[in-house]
């Protein structure tokens, strides 16, 4: 009996101080970083930002979805993720835009040109042949608009030990060379 009230005290009191444990959600601050960049902003200078990892893309239009919409082309996304996987030597974030030009005839690009660089050329080059295979559909029929521009925030994390980038450069250097 003693026991039994012991038990119903204990479940009594737990479930009284249950509600005053708070959890505290731990946020990721990159992921925070990633919401505010793709956060829909009318006000902004580019129609879309687009973010790049080794493991996402993502985009977020910012104006005209009425207007102007993107083919979807999850494949070749998936390919520039994949692409990106070998630049993942640094932990690093860099932000570039380019600016684009459709024929306002067919709404096929016309001209994609770097506008603000990364400063890391090879991604700089990534990001121009990424844009050459965007396509898009104009619901109303007529192409507008016919020049914009694209913010890219690409996100570089390391996930090799130095050692390891380092064999994998000797080992790049072997193979051109031919020799050891």
């Amino acid at each position: 009996m003693i026991v039994r009230r012991l038990l119903v005290f204990t479940l009594a009191a737990v479930l009284l101080l249950l509600p005053s444990c708070k959890t505290t959600e731990v946020k990721d601050p990159l992921m925070d970083r990633i919401d505010s960049f793709l956060a829909v902003d009318p006000n902004s200078r580019e129609l879309f930002h687009v973010v790049m990892m080794s493991d996402r893309y993502l985009i977020a239009q910012m104006q005209h979805p009425d207007r102007i919409q993107r083919n979807d082309d999850s494949g070749g996304d998936k390919y520039m993720t994949e692409e990106l996987k070998k630049f993942d030597k640094i932990d690093e974030e860099r932000e570039g835009v380019i600016a684009v030009w459709l024929y306002p005839d067919s709404g096929r690009l016309m001209k994609v040109r770097p506008k603000k660089l990364t400063y890391l050329m090879e991604i700089d080059k990534l990001i121009v042949e990424d844009i050459q295979r965007w396509s898009f559909q104009f619901p109303k029929k007529d192409v507008y608009p016919t020049q914009f521009d694209v913010r890219y925030r690409v996100i570089l994390r390391k996930t090799l030990s130095d050692d390891e980038i380092m064999k994998e450069v000797r080992d790049k250097i072997i193979e051109k060379t031919g020799s050891r």
